[in-house]
């Protein structure tokens, strides 16, 4: 089916119920801590974090297969179609979500993607995956049979692009289906008039779109739709278009098992040797601002209680786009051959911080673990483009957009598993 499918298109989509709308919708699974996840899973059974469950989310401490987490994510789901929280729209349709924020806000238009859009270059992406997480995912999607969570993609767009300005237009005169808000973010939902819908895909046509969020999501498509190539309900997946104008980046810390010294002092001098003959630094400093990166090519390290400040050696002048980036130089020059970890391997040895969580929750998992922080400097999004043009890919969790958008406020029925009875949308 390669290449037959149109880039972008209306769903049939489901919507949730406003009554339903501060139960159900959840934030980002990456924007939650494990501990928060679950607080959530045991106070609020219609919470759609129960559908996404993950291992560590289990109230118990049982290390739960694939399976199983996929028959609890199937069971959450009929929970929710039971209650009725979500009513179909009847209609194939665009939607627009728009996010505000302090700093500012994001319009997208909520639509299908083509899954084999990933593979031909059509859609590009910038950071790899890991094995596990994507062998989930898509156990996942074909088990609970829907989705609700878009891929975030973003177009090079500016504010008087032609894009931008029809996504201000349709908000401007179109009533909203929906508002929520919680965490100083506002989200509002619109469906797009038919007669604009033929305006907004034009405005897209034959442009590049990025991943910027949903690696794995996406990742998780492809290797459905390889699994079942004759289901045309995998052939397309949820998904989010921003113009790459809106978008604000935060930075991914890294929380890292040392597996080559038998004490932080050690891997400390290590870290101060390596640096110094390379052409870096790695200096003490009283505490976790001090610590924070000023700029690129600083990364604060957090061990044993103290924080240090570690100046990379500057990059070859020859680098390329992903060469250059702090969370690259930082694996090939740092976490591989100092600490002895491999960010794409599924040991749990590299875990991830978003800078929204604050630097605490940074202090607390090292504390608890015995692990090595690395605070990050924040990439921007032309990095991110930069990158995805070359055809390269970061580490996973490379960066964070944010705000996100959330799950539980659409869902797209798949006809499988937990909505086998219900016709795909």
């Amino acid at each position: 089916m390669t290449g037959t499918e149109p880039m972008l298109a209306p769903f049939a989509g489901w919507l949730v119920k406003p009554e339903w709308a501060e139960r159900v919708i959840s934030r980002a699974y990456d924007n939650l801590t494990p501990g928060q996840r679950r607080s959530i899973v045991r106070e609020n059974p219609y919470s759609y974090v129960n559908v996404t469950r993950s291992s560590e989310d289990v109230l118990d401490d049982e290390n739960l297969s694939i399976d199983r987490l996929v028959t609890l994510g199937a069971a959450a789901l009929t929970r929710l179609l039971d209650a009725e929280v979500f009513a179909p729209t009847g209609r194939r349709a665009l939607y627009l979500y728009r996010l505000t924020h302090a700093r500012g806000s994001q319009t997208g238009m909520i639509c299908t993607v083509a899954v084999d859009g990933f593979d031909d270059g059509r859609v590009r992406i910038h950071e790899g995956v890991r094995e596990d997480r994507t062998e989930l995912l898509t156990s996942h999607l074909l088990g609970v049979g829907a989705t609700s969570h878009p891929v975030a993609l973003t177009v090079r767009a500016w504010a008087d692009s032609e894009y931008a300005t029809l996504l201000d237009e349709v908000a401007r005169a179109t009533p909203t289906n929906l508002e929520f808000g919680s965490d100083l973010v506002r989200h509002q939902i619109w469906t797009v008039p038919e007669e604009m819908t033929g305006r907004l895909l034009d405005a897209l046509d034959g442009k590049a779109l990025y991943v910027t969020d949903g690696h794995h999501r996406s990742a998780a498509a492809q290797r459905a739709l390889a699994q079942d190539p004759d289901n045309p309900t995998l052939t397309r997946t949820l998904a989010a278009v921003f113009p790459h104008s809106q978008l604000h980046v935060e930075a991914y810390h890294r929380v890292v098992a040392d597996q080559n010294h038998d004490s932080h002092e050690d891997c400390l001098w290590s870290l101060r040797s390596r640096a110094s003959y390379r052409g870096g630094e790695l200096e003490r400093v009283p505490d976790a601002e001090d610590a924070r990166p000023r700029h690129r090519g600083e990364v604060g390290v957090y061990a044993a209680g103290a924080w240090h400040r570690l100046t990379l050696p500057p990059p070859d002048s020859e680098a390329g786009a992903l060469d250059a980036l702090d969370v690259d130089r930082l694996r090939r020059q740092v976490l591989d051959p100092v600490l002895g970890a491999e960010e794409l391997a599924a040991t749990g040895t590299v875990g991830y911080v978003p800078d929204t969580a604050g630097l605490d929750e940074l202090i607390g998992r090292c504390d608890a673990a015995d692990r090595i922080g690395f605070v990050m400097y924040p990439l921007s999004v032309d990095e991110l483009l930069a990158v995805a043009d070359e055809g390269s890919k970061m580490p996973p969790k490379s960066s964070f957009f944010y705000p996100k958008p959330r799950a539980g406020a659409f869902l797209r029925v798949l006809g499988q598993g937990a909505t086998a009875h219900l016709a795909p949308s």
